[in-house]
């Protein structure tokens, strides 16, 4: 089984999937068009028990030869709110749209992994799930598709995932033991204060100025209150208060995001947050209310796990294209809610092309150099038929 020539046999087909999905980008949970395009591929393949789970998610089962254990391999399909600034004859056709964090990647390398394991369904026994999953940027899909039974008929044995990687060179995989990516604890802080004319801010509670000095305050927190071996980061990304140069608001909200690799520092964060901006507003005689909002846990790679993995990329890669990753991710993923519930790993695809510059995650002028697709089917494919026993 020469799963990687296989792979490199259809990487033209897979191109093709991907640059459809990269010219139609799709956001949040409405990602209709793109998952009816999935559905119809698959069924072009053959996998045709495709169903949509979770609205505009879909999930599809390649069986084996016989019964046996459920493999899941997920990958995401959603955009971003971001407009595109490359001259590709293949760029977005959505006006602020874009696949600037490589869904497109990841749902093309998925169906191509589809193809490889429907062609070698007689070689494992089991069935192999294939979640394609709408929403990982800040709508929780993972969520909404466990919620609608995506782990369910049949039960998943383990789940793996792959993401795009801008720092690795094309023709590499990446894989590391431990922590992976980081918890995200989404934030709010509403500032009250005393609305007024801003010509007699004696008269008013400022919330503003309250609001500023919580900013400034919180930056203490990493500094000052949590262990220096320890990692972390409170970000503020978004402040909305006031109408008018010559009024001073009586409200300000605040959001931002907690990241950390464990539970306990994501929690000092918070309670020192939340001390913080409750004391710097009393201090300054307005009020401040620090609320949390649904997050993420972090992605870990076990030791099992990761040996697992390593050890299906060596066979179907070869040692020379995997690279360990010497530190984890800030970034986060919502993968991390399916693996609450099932185990399971995560990699990354290198998409750097030689000439570079490779630019990052999320920017406008990101692009990736498509010699990744084999890779990054053959990788999934590989760990499926690794658990499954087939992969020698």
């Amino acid at each position: 089984m020469d799963l990687f020539a296989r792979a490199c046999a259809i990487k033209e087909k897979v191109r093709s999937w991907r640059r459809r999905m990269h010219e139609n980008p799709e956001l949040g949970l409405e990602t209709e068009n793109t998952a009816a395009f999935i559905e119809k591929t698959l069924a072009e393949i053959g996998v045709k028990n495709a169903r949509r789970c979770g609205k505009t998610g879909v999930v599809a089962l390649v069986e084996g030869s016989a019964p046996g254990d459920c493999i899941g391999l997920r990958a995401d399909i959603d955009a971003l709110p971001v407009h595109e600034r490359n001259d590709l004859p293949y760029r977005s056709r959505v006006q602020g749209a874009m696949h600037a964090c490589g869904h497109d990647v990841h749902a093309a390398c998925l169906l191509g992994a589809a193809q490889l394991l429907y062609e070698l369904r007689d070689s494992f026994k089991g069935s192999v799930k294939l979640i394609f999953q709408p929403g990982e940027e800040g709508f929780r899909g993972a969520a909404v598709m466990i919620e609608d039974g995506a782990l369910e008929k049949p039960a998943m044995k383990s789940i793996y995932s792959v993401h795009t990687w801008p720092e690795l060179p094309a023709g590499t995989v990446g894989l590391r033991k431990g922590p992976v990516m980081a918890s995200a604890q989404p934030f709010r802080i509403t500032v009250k204060g005393k609305q007024g004319h801003a010509a007699h801010p004696h008269r008013c509670v400022d919330a503003v100025l309250i609001t500023g000095q919580i900013i400034c305050a919180l930056q203490s927190v990493m500094a000052r209150e949590v262990a220096p071996l320890e990692t972390g980061v409170l970000s503020i990304g978004s402040v909305h208060g006031g109408t008018k140069n010559n009024i001073l608001p009586e409200e300000v909200r605040l959001e931002g995001t907690i990241r950390a690799f464990s539970t306990q520092v994501n929690q000092q964060i918070i309670d020192a947050a939340r001390r913080i901006a409750e004391g710097t507003a009393a201090t300054l005689r307005g009020s401040a209310v620090f609320e949390t909002l649904p997050g993420l846990l972090p992605v870990f790679n076990e030791d099992d796990v990761y040996a697992k993995m390593r050890e299906a990329f060596e066979q179907t890669l070869g040692p020379e294209r995997l690279v360990d990753l010497p530190l984890p991710s800030m970034g986060s993923e919502d993968f991390s809610l399916f693996l609450e519930q099932v185990p399971g790993g995560h990699f990354r695809v290198g998409v750097g092309g030689k000439e570079g510059p490779n630019h990052p995650l999320h920017s406008p002028d990101f692009t990736v150099d498509e010699a990744c697709l084999p890779y990054g089917a053959a990788g999934l494919a590989a760990l499926a038929l690794k658990e499954l026993g087939a992969l020698k």
